[in-house]
């Protein structure tokens, strides 16, 4: 994933941040060409709170990695080119029938409570797994696609990890967010994260000048023998929700870097910013509610299809979104279950929607409310007029709080959240079937039997047919109500920053690929 690792996609963290209400706001003007360059700090402005749980990097998923891979090592690394590489591990080895890896491990690893690397640590964080609030370990948890039976110390360097069932593959799990390893005190007393990290990584949190929420200050560990490869000694991770706030701060040169929304593009590179592009990130309504807990005409399918039926996603993106994709797929275009098949299955047709809401004794239409933030607003207010179309009244609901923001996948039925799919299986599992947008314990035997297909899978034939059943699945039971696939755009100051690269099909940049342009 996204395996396990990239994810997108994204976390409770990432979908909260959405939900809340912009708190930070930037200056406009450029003042890009009168800003000095400076190779001792980078500034990033990121569109919500990686630390939102705190600071143990289990609760998060890829969304977040970024954030957390400054703080925290991994047991394998992400390359460059999107290949695994060597971290805490320096070596890795199956038995015969892959239920079995082996991991030898780097010796001389400091963390900052002052504990050190050994197998009994690598076993304490992956016993952790029985704890359901950490999203990162939900498929290696019990009954999880990956789930670990046992977790053997063999020697001071070498620990093993055994699978109910064969894994082949499964190292790449350990360049994301799972493979990150707390030190001892941190492992031994998790409510300790909640307030302060415990890693090894290449920065350490400056808690003096960090303001939670706001902006974090991570300063050089010159303890980490791989700190050299990054090149800035300061990383300040700029919170700024509101998109255009964000793209101001950019041309402004309040930061050096951002995470962009397709609306600015243009505005941006009108500016002299630099903005480097991938796509694969599906926006997506998410079906918090499956059992009509909080609302009960979610518990009728025909009533989640009717959604698909009723919005207008080409005209959405027409109005809203120059340059993205409408999308009636769950997954994005480039992914091996991606199906022409839905686009015309699913294409709007409000009659459609209003003959299911019929069928599912809903003829006079239903009543919810969704939560909404400054980003999602807008799209929100296109989409209510769809549904009053269909005889379906959302009521959109701003958050005043990031408590609300949290409660809403407990309190109200559907969301919005950008997922990003290139590791399904650890976005299935560690968000949709049994993580934060499921909290109402809702159970689907297809999405379920084929996100095991997915993970199962032994060659591509195999992966594309399983990702396709997933894929169609997602839609058809309506727990995906896919809206735009949208380019992941990353802006940076062409007078202070290189280029920003992507890791393969990675949304989200390694932080150890922030260089300065001169």
């Amino acid at each position: 994933m996204k395996l396990l690792n990239p994810t997108a996609r994204r976390s409770a963290a990432v979908l909260a941040g959405v939900l809340m209400l912009s708190s930070v706001t930037a200056c406009g003007g450029s003042g890009q060409a009168a800003s000095t360059v400076d190779k001792t700090t980078l500034t990033i402005g990121v569109e919500s709170d990686s630390a939102s749980f705190g600071f143990d990097p289990l609760r998060v998923s890829d969304a977040q990695r970024q954030f957390f891979e400054g703080l925290y090592e991994n047991l394998m690394t992400l390359k460059a080119d999107g290949s695994v590489g060597p971290g805490l591990a320096t070596g890795f080895s199956y038995n015969a029938d892959n239920t079995v890896l082996t991991l030898t491990l780097k010796q001389g690893v400091t963390f900052t409570d002052g504990s050190t690397l050994d197998a009994a640590l690598v076993k304490a964080n992956f016993d952790r797994r029985t704890d359901p609030a950490l999203s990162a370990y939900s498929a290696i948890a019990k009954g999880g696609a990956q789930e670990l039976t046992s977790v053997d110390v063999l020697s001071p360097t070498q620990v093993s990890l055994t699978f109910a069932k064969a894994q082949p593959g499964f190292e790449k799990n350990l360049t994301s967010t799972l493979g990150m390893i707390v030190g001892k005190a941190g492992a031994a007393d998790t409510a300790s994260l909640a307030a302060k990290p415990d890693g090894s990584g290449p920065y350490t949190l400056d808690s003096g000048t960090t303001v939670k929420g706001n902006k974090y200050v991570l300063q050089k560990n010159d303890k980490n023998t791989d700190a050299a490869k990054y090149p800035y000694n300061k990383i300040v991770f700029s919170v700024i929700q509101d998109p255009q706030a964000r793209a101001n701060a950019l041309v402004s040169g309040q930061v050096d870097v951002a995470q962009l929304t397709s609306p600015t593009v243009d505005f941006v590179k009108a500016k002299g910013v630099g903005v480097s592009q991938i796509g694969g990130t599906v926006q997506t309504m998410v079906a918090f509610d499956k059992t009509g807990k909080t609302s009960p005409a979610f518990a009728s399918e025909k009533v989640r299809q009717a959604f698909q039926y009723a919005i207008n996603r080409q005209a959405l993106v027409d109005a809203l979104h120059k340059g993205d994709i409408a999308a009636w797929n769950a997954l994005p275009k480039d992914s091996a279950g991606f199906t022409e098949a839905l686009n015309s299955q699913f294409a709007y047709d409000p009659a459609k929607a209003k003959s299911l809401l019929a069928e599912a004794g809903y003829a006079n239409g239903f009543e919810f409310t969704i939560v909404a933030s400054a980003t999602t607003q807008t799209d929100l207010q296109a989409v209510q007029k769809d549904l009053a179309a269909v005889g379906i009244t959302m009521q959109v609901k701003m958050a005043t709080s990031t408590d609300e923001a949290f409660a809403a996948v407990a309190t109200t039925p559907l969301g919005y959240a950008p997922l990003g799919w290139d590791n399904p299986v650890g976005l299935m599992y560690g968000a949709i079937l049994n993580g934060f947008t499921n909290v109402q314990k809702a159970t689907d035997d297809q999405l379920s039997a084929a996100t095991g297909e997915v993970a199962a899978a032994k060659d591509d034939a195999a992966r594309k047919a399983a990702l396709t059943k997933l894929n169609t699945r997602l839609v058809e039971s309506g727990w995906m109500i896919p809206l735009f696939e949208s380019l992941t755009n990353q802006g940076y100051n062409t007078k202070k920053v290189k280029p920003v690269e992507f890791a393969g099909s990675n949304v989200y940049p390694l932080l150890s690929s922030y260089a300065p342009a001169n």
